[in-house]
């Protein structure tokens, strides 16, 4: 089976009135002085402290203001206004689709001061009425989970299950109907009504190394989410920073930490063959500091294990004393003895992903994404043993899949 999924721009507008597109996060609130007077044309300003990069917007006349669309980070607040004490505010951390309300005080200054708050990033989001669960960064890379596939965290959140059907997962008891948005763009697969990401299916586009945060969005989320009957996946990949950071790994399994499957114990046959390595890295910095920055990664399997067939006759069996049954039960077994013979599958995978992001001016932030896939499993390995045909048995699996991604996020005007 052959796929090449391609999308070549996914433009992201942020107009005064749009909410964020899935992949980022907003910051709104108030600016008000010591007695609760409400502070119109005070400058505030967005530092992610991992990039410097920068987002700056005015209070209105009701000393409301926001940040509509900012890429995942930790942040630092900062507010002037002529009269008053600059204040800021440290640690404010944006996690994907996160709405947060941020009230703040302005302090009276009878000379130049500033006022520096630390603080952490509110825990209710007043504004959403959305049920969802986020797995931030610490977390997936943290959880342990067998194959590495970060989907299979899904399974953590509340309400949902296994999907007995594709073996994915069931959101609210609904099969399929769920959709999967990857930095913002549409990334489900439209025959299967499930994630190209492969959940399901062990497949994936997206390393775990190469995962930043996501989000299950199981109830009552926005419409620009929307396009499904029962939940939301919103994944956000890692971009890089200011500082360089890579890592590598590599994880080994063999057939001595699994159990003898219960077949091998009733025919007396010993543990089926099994080996599996897991191997990759990941690396992201600056092009140029403050404005341009990349991200990398690579992940790798082969694995190899055995498909245990035998051929199950009734003990004592002996051909039928009718001379015409009997020759029908030889031709069955004639046929059936050559083909009653295990094979070995293989599930030989490679993940690429290349992502750059460039902060073009302080309201023109652009990112590219680019992902590649190819696997290759082999079914008939063991030919010469076990003649199986892609009719008796599946033959070998090839799916190919290449991902683009460019998206624009501009603010046109301060709110």
């Amino acid at each position: 089976m052959q796929r090449v999924v391609l999308l070549l721009l996914l433009l992201a507008v942020a107009l005064p009135s749009r909410a964020q597109s899935g992949n980022e996060g907003s910051i709104e609130g108030t600016v008000s002085d010591p007695s609760g007077a409400v502070i119109p044309g005070a400058t505030l300003t967005a530092r992610n402290v991992n990039t410097s990069a920068t987002f700056t917007t005015p209070t209105d006349d009701s000393g409301l203001f926001r940040f509509l669309v900012l890429p995942l980070g930790t942040y630092e607040i900062s507010v002037e206004r002529p009269g008053f004490a600059t204040l800021t505010h440290n640690g404010v951390v944006v996690t994907v689709g996160a709405r947060i309300n941020l009230p703040l005080t302005l302090q009276l200054a009878t000379r130049a001061e500033s006022v520096v708050v630390s603080g952490e990033t509110p825990l209710i989001e007043s504004t959403r009425s959305q049920v969802s669960s986020t797995f931030d960064a610490h977390l997936v890379a943290s959880l342990p989970v067998n194959g590495r596939n970060f989907l299979d965290f899904v399974l953590l959140t509340r309400g949902v299950t296994r999907n007995p059907l594709f073996g994915g997962f069931s959101i609210g008891g609904q099969n399929g109907m769920n959709s999967v948005l990857l930095d913002g763009a549409d990334n489900n697969n439209t025959f299967f009504g499930v994630s190209s990401l492969g959940f399901g299916f062990n497949l994936y586009q997206v390393s775990q190394e190469a995962v930043h945060e996501f989000q299950v969005n199981t109830n009552s989320y926005s419409a620009e989410l929307g396009r499904a009957g029962a939940g939301v996946v919103n994944v956000v990949t890692k971009s890089g920073t200011n500082d360089f950071h890579g890592v590598l790994f590599w994880y080994f399994r063999d057939r001595g930490l699994n159990a003898t499957e219960f077949i091998n114990k009733i025919t007396g046959e010993p543990k089926d063959p099994f080996h599996a390595h897991q191997f990759g890295g990941a690396l992201g910095g600056p092009l140029k500091k403050n404005r341009l920055f990349f991200f990398a990664s690579y992940d790798g399997q082969r694995r190899k294990q055995q498909n245990l067939v035998f051929l199950n006759l009734p003990s004592g069996f002996r051909l039928s004393s009718d001379p015409t049954v009997a020759a029908f039960q030889q031709q069955a077994l004639d046929y059936l003895a050559p083909r009653a013979a295990s094979w070995v599958r293989t599930f030989d995978p490679d993940v690429v992903l290349a992502k750059v992001d460039w902060q073009v001016t302080s309201v023109h932030w652009l990112s590219g994404r680019w992902n590649r896939h190819r696997f290759f499993g082999a079914n008939q390995e063991v030919r010469a043993a076990a003649p199986q045909n892609s009719v008796e048995h599946t033959g070998d699996s090839e799916n190919k899949s290449d991902t683009l991604v460019i998206s624009l996020t501009s603010r046109l005007s301060p709110l």
